[in-house]
């Protein structure tokens, strides 16, 4: 009576047996030949005086030989109370949250592959004494191979302010220029330059970078290979065997102008080159220009400010006013310095030779050259043209694109940056006149 989870018992007479209830289902009986008798457990208000049964012997006697010796047995508790609506919402939503925790784990899994794979030792941002430069369009040499590809620095190409250039053949065969920086204090604010900008940028008239080695005090750049050599040597070289045809150096003016272009107006971030000059500008093997030595870039964010520059760069005969006069640095100092290396093209002879002093000498030698070249353009008589023009052609040029150049050449070395022409107008005026040339 005092077990709250005993429904009621049934007693068999035959073994004088007790078998406790937990639950009451329908309350339907089965034939048996074994005589059974149910005993409910009712609350004492419940009145069953006058209550009619389907069987009259349930509420008869106890037998004389009853035994409830079993009733101390704790009813077994049936598994699925029906008196117990479960909620079916909770399988919904129990679904859902399952469902959701094996996306989020394929998710992170796929995730962490993914990177794993892709961010390896090689390919991850480079940390060496300050360095951090995104590897993907690189690869990192060890020194060591670097020692191996050149012969240990055997064949030297060239050497400029910043370093000097030797020629390599890598392990698959590819020969390869290898620019080694010299002045570690200087070197390391021109290899990070030259890194974070090669970075950003590819253009067919741009020198490729493949790699790169900082190892301990070494920092090297290695470069394609551009077959014959920079546009000083063969302009102004007095070994030179080459003799350029004024096609070639009109394609060689395009080019370059395509070059800057790219950087000025078509990169992410205004790029300036700084150091524009025959030494800086490779021919391949059909004379196309590719520009190199980005150890001396500017670059400035759009819309940015533009007056951080901390001292003079370039090269004198090629420096624009502003750099010496302090003006606001903006990527008209490279349009200025491709202005001069029009007027080599043309004259084929370097004007910084017109005279040996300071960058205020050589530019006022400039000013006074490019004032004469405007008034002669104000004129209708051209002779004047071909006695400018180098005389190794053996007047063997296009007077139509000669003007043009000249032209260009007087509006790239205006003094007021802001009537220097863009780099994308000499662009177009370039292609204008060749088009109007055939």
């Amino acid at each position: 009576m005092n077990d709250c989870t005993c429904k009621g018992f049934q007693y068999q007479e035959d073994t004088s047996s007790c078998y406790p209830k937990a639950s009451l289902f329908s309350g339907r009986t089965y034939p048996t030949n074994d005589a059974r008798t149910i005993y409910l457990k009712l609350p004492d208000r419940v009145n069953v005086s006058n209550t009619a049964f389907p069987r009259s012997d349930v509420f008869d006697p106890a037998p004389p030989h009853l035994d409830c010796n079993q009733m101390s047995i704790p009813p077994i508790l049936e598994a699925h109370n029906t008196d117990v609506e479960e909620p079916k919402w909770l399988y919904f939503y129990g679904f859902i949250a399952a469902f959701f925790v094996v996306e989020v784990s394929f998710i992170a899994f796929t995730w962490f592959f993914v990177l794993r794979r892709e961010v390896r030792p090689s390919e991850v941002w480079a940390t060496e004494e300050g360095y951090k430069v995104m590897t993907s369009h690189f690869r990192r040499y060890s020194y060591r191979e670097l020692v191996k590809a050149t012969m240990n620095f055997k064949v030297e190409l060239g050497r400029g302010s910043s370093g000097v250039v030797y020629k390599g053949v890598l392990e698959d065969e590819r020969p390869v220029a290898l620019k080694k920086l010299k002045h570690i204090s200087r070197g390391k604010e021109e290899f990070q330059a030259e890194l974070s900008v090669i970075a950003r940028i590819y253009h067919m008239n741009l020198v490729r970078i493949w790699g790169f080695c900082s190892e301990g005090s070494h920092r090297l750049l290695v470069c394609e290979y551009v077959e014959n050599g920079s546009l000083a040597s063969i302009l102004f070289g007095d070994k030179s065997i080459i003799l350029l045809d004024w096609k070639q150096r009109f394609n060689i003016a395009l080019g370059v102008a395509k070059g800057l272009a790219y950087l000025h107006h078509e990169c992410l971030e205004w790029v300036i080159h700084c150091d524009v000059k025959p030494e800086n500008i490779l021919l391949d093997q059909n004379f196309e220009p590719k520009i190199t030595d980005f150890g001396l870039a500017k670059l400035l964010n759009r819309g940015g400010s533009n007056q951080n520059t901390s001292h003079v760069r370039g090269t004198t005969g090629y420096i624009a006013p502003e750099w010496i006069s302090g003006r606001p640095i903006t990527s008209k100092v490279d349009v200025y310095s491709y202005g001069v290396v029009l007027l080599e093209l043309l004259s084929g002879s370097r004007v910084s030779e017109l005279t040996v002093g300071s960058d205020a000498e050589v530019d006022m030698v400039i000013r006074k050259l490019v004032t004469m070249l405007a008034d002669k353009l104000e004129g209708n008589d051209e002779s004047w043209i071909e006695e400018f023009v180098d005389c190794k052609l053996g007047g063997q040029f296009s007077y139509v694109q000669a003007r043009t150049l000249i032209k260009l050449v007087v509006s790239c070395l205006e003094e007021d940056t802001r009537k220097r022409s863009t780099m994308e107008s000499v662009v177009q005026t370039l292609l204008s006149s060749d088009e109007a040339d055939k």
